[in-house]
């Protein structure tokens, strides 16, 4: 079974020239050229879209000027599964807004401040309409609707829905799955802690697992109340711009959560003063991740699935992840004979340094025996997953088949 490394030396050993490193990336550019070439077998994955149940316990708050990127709430029972759910306080007039993280059974961050005025106490809706692909999505196959038995659209657009529903007040049967942006990968920078006096006597560290995940920059501020060591002294911690401190908290040797991702641990062998105070600014980084699609119009019970099936996105080939697909890792010649042809077409660098396998004729032979494997591995996958059907088709016209004395006086040509 062919590897990266095994196509690798098999390319030096035909065309020594060219050099380990370089022999790596035409074999992962042809394997690209290959695995584009047909929607290939092996590309495809399977998922399925679970809606929640709609939520609408209790009330919400939100204080646009002071504290726009948390919702609080009030005879709520928030949970950390409802992250990457969407919020709408106050109906059709206000737009949805994503969960990032849920605080505590009454607060919630949300992906982007809020825009509207001051909501006070006011009913919402907590659903999910917005779901992010797999990071292998390519293109879609297929979404259907099990419930009521049908393929759901994939090619409705955004602008599409801006005229069809702006407002988005239809809710039930979904018909169509429309692309929407892509997914917000929350993993910004925390800081050191910086004591905020300074006569501070010992500092607490701070650390992070998986980043810090608040939407936008923000300070922490850390407070001790009750002096002594570690395990004795307790804090309290607030984010810059919240009304009220969290704690208390006792201190530990091990790192703990405050919010957002950021964390604390407080060294042995020191004793903190009560009072004094501690800063962490943190910095957040916000790359793109997986597409996110939109269910249209949106499910509110979760008594509704959609499984679907997705083409994966093209894959490298590294050092890491070397092994190819199992189809393609007994054709390995394949990828070989694309590779050979790129070599034989490359001159070299300069005279002074040519290429010994440079010859465009055998260039084209390669390409040649390359294109007719192609058809080969095609017609292997199709009876796999079949994708390429042709009936055959007669050269007749339509006939009653069953009618013996229409043949009989219509259709003389059947006497054979």
């Amino acid at each position: 079974m062919d590897t990266l490394d095994t196509l690798s030396k098999r390319l030096l050993s035909r065309c020594p020239s060219v050099g380990i490193a370089l022999s790596k990336q035409l074999i992962n550019d042809c394997w690209h050229e290959i695995q584009g070439r047909y929607r290939w077998s092996w590309r495809t994955a399977n998922g399925c879209f679970a809606p929640p149940q709609i939520y609408t316990t209790g009330t919400v708050s939100v204080d646009p000027v002071n504290n726009p990127y948390t919702i609080t709430g009030v005879a709520t029972a928030w949970v950390s599964s409802m992250t990457g759910r969407q919020i709408r306080p106050g109906g059709i007039t206000q737009p949805y807004y994503t969960i990032v993280s849920v605080n505590s059974p009454t607060s919630i961050t949300i992906d982007s401040p809020w825009v509207g005025p001051a909501a006070v106490n006011s009913a919402y809706q907590m659903f999910q309409v917005y779901y992010p692909m797999p990071a292998d999505f390519g293109y879609w196959r297929y979404v259907v609707d099990l419930r009521n038995a049908c393929k759901l659209n994939t090619t409705t657009t955004q602008q599409e829905l801006a005229v069809y529903d702006p407002q988005r007040t239809n809710f039930g049967q979904t018909y169509c799955v429309v692309f929407r942006d892509y997914a917000p990968t929350f993993g910004g920078i925390v800081g050191p802690v910086i004591p905020a006096q300074i006569n501070a006597f010992g500092a607490p560290v701070s650390a992070t697992t998986n980043g810090f995940n608040f939407p936008a920059n923000a300070t922490y501020i850390v407070q001790v109340l009750t002096g002594g060591v570690s395990g004795t002294a307790t804090y309290q911690f607030i984010r810059a711009g919240n009304s009220a401190f969290i704690g208390p908290v006792t201190t530990t040797d091990y790192a703990l959560d405050l919010s957002d991702g950021v964390q604390v641990y407080w060294p042995d062998g020191i004793t903190y003063n009560a009072g004094d105070l501690f800063l962490i600014n943190c910095e957040a980084a916000i790359p793109t991740g997986p597409p996110i699609y939109e269910l249209w119009p949106g499910p509110l019970t979760s008594s509704s699935v959609y499984p679907y099936q997705y083409v994966r996105q093209e894959t490298d080939l590294t050092d890491q992840f070397p092994n190819l697909p199992p189809p393609m890792a007994a054709r390995g010649e394949v990828i070989l004979e694309l590779a050979l042809a790129k070599c034989a077409a490359f001159p070299g660098t300069s005279n002074e340094d040519p290429n010994p396998y440079f010859s465009l004729a055998l260039s084209e032979l390669h390409t040649t025996r390359f294109e007719n494997m192609l058809v080969d591995l095609i017609r292997e996958d199709d009876e796999i997953d079949v994708q390429s059907i042709t009936y055959e088709r007669y050269g007749l016209v339509g006939a009653p088949w069953l009618d013996g004395h229409w043949q009989q006086h219509h259709a003389p040509f059947l006497n054979w």
